[in-house]
């Protein structure tokens, strides 16, 4: 019986065991596409932050500054005959005296300094504006980014591109969600078509040489929003801790149950009926019969064998009768 028990043992430690591998590689599965989905959706609202800045920074904030710089390029002699107005004579200066650029009335800056103020909380996440000829040469493509440009480019229609890639400056896997930056508005063109229509800010700023002679509905760059992945794998892979923990002590309570029960109604009960039968055999339990509980599972056993132990008592005493 312990041969019997031993292998009934192994096999119940067996299927529980190959249920709980499977239990955690399903809940593995889950847990991982569950983190990528959130990586990516908070890339995508991270994305969605800094075009509505993007618009912000075009429709309200770039107006008031092109009023200077009108001021700016108007002739002294005609600015002499509006009035005299006071605000905008401050603003008549000399070739000489050009003021620097004002980045801030650029929507590809506004945008990636307020995305990129998250990496002062949130280790890892950064937001870029980069192009292939940029007026700002920080914000020139990587070899990476050029393959994502390149992409856009041939297809300009595309949706936003997604993947992961591991961040060499942060050391660690970071997903990202790219899309094109095209040229649909005739006013990008006053910065980027010749140097002759740029502001003279601008060019005292940056130079002539870079961000020059982009076209309309041309895909020049692409913006990319970084998130790192580590957050979110961390996260999963507690939860799948705390699951399979749980799955476990289910699978063990339940393993110790199936245990005592087949020891109880199966193992001891056999290993009683086999004693007997010994000792029948061994004509030292005569008229030793096993219990008829109907509430044992083995119930009918115990009667058919109490029968035939009964029968086989007979059959013994007769030839001592005779």
């Amino acid at each position: 019986m312990k041969q019997l028990q031993t292998r009934l043992v192994f096999i119940i430690f067996s299927i529980f065991f190959t249920g709980w591998l499977i239990c955690g590689l399903s809940i593995w599965s889950l847990e991982f596409n569950k983190a990528k989905k959130d990586i990516l959706r908070t890339a995508g609202i991270l994305l969605d932050t800094a075009a509505a800045v993007r618009d912000y920074t075009s429709n309200q904030v770039q107006p008031q500054f092109d009023l200077i710089e009108t001021a700016l390029k108007t002739p002294a002699a005609d600015q002499s005959t509006q009035g005299g107005n006071n605000q905008v004579q401050g603003y008549q200066q000399t070739e000489r005296e050009v003021p620097e650029f004002n980045r801030v009335t650029v929507p590809s800056y506004a945008a990636q300094q307020v995305l990129n103020q998250l990496e002062k909380n949130k280790s890892g996440y950064s937001y870029r504006e980069t192009a292939i000829n940029p007026t700002n040469r920080k914000d020139l493509a990587a070899p990476w980014e050029l393959e994502i440009i390149n992409y856009f480019a041939a297809n300009p229609k595309a949706p936003p591109k997604m993947g992961e890639r591991f961040d060499t400056l942060i050391k660690q896997k970071t997903y990202y969600i790219a899309k094109p930056i095209q040229i649909t508005k005739e006013s990008c063109l006053v910065c980027h078509s010749t140097p002759e229509r740029a502001p003279a800010s601008l060019i005292k700023t940056y130079g002539s040489e870079n961000g020059f002679g982009w076209k309309l509905n041309e895909v020049v760059g692409a913006r990319v929003i970084s998130v790192p992945s580590i957050v979110q794998y961390n996260e999963a892979r507690r939860s799948i801790g705390s699951y399979l923990l749980a799955i476990a002590s289910i699978f063990l309570v339940a393993y110790t149950a199936v245990i005592i029960i087949i020891y109880r109604w199966v193992t001891k009960p056999l290993d009683f009926i086999t004693h007997l039968l010994e000792e029948v055999s061994l004509h030292q339990a005569e008229g030793t019969q096993l219990p008829e509980d109907k509430s044992n599972p083995l119930h009918n056993l115990n009667r058919s064998i109490n029968r035939l132990l009964i029968s086989l008592n007979k059959a013994l005493k007769s030839p001592q009768q005779q």
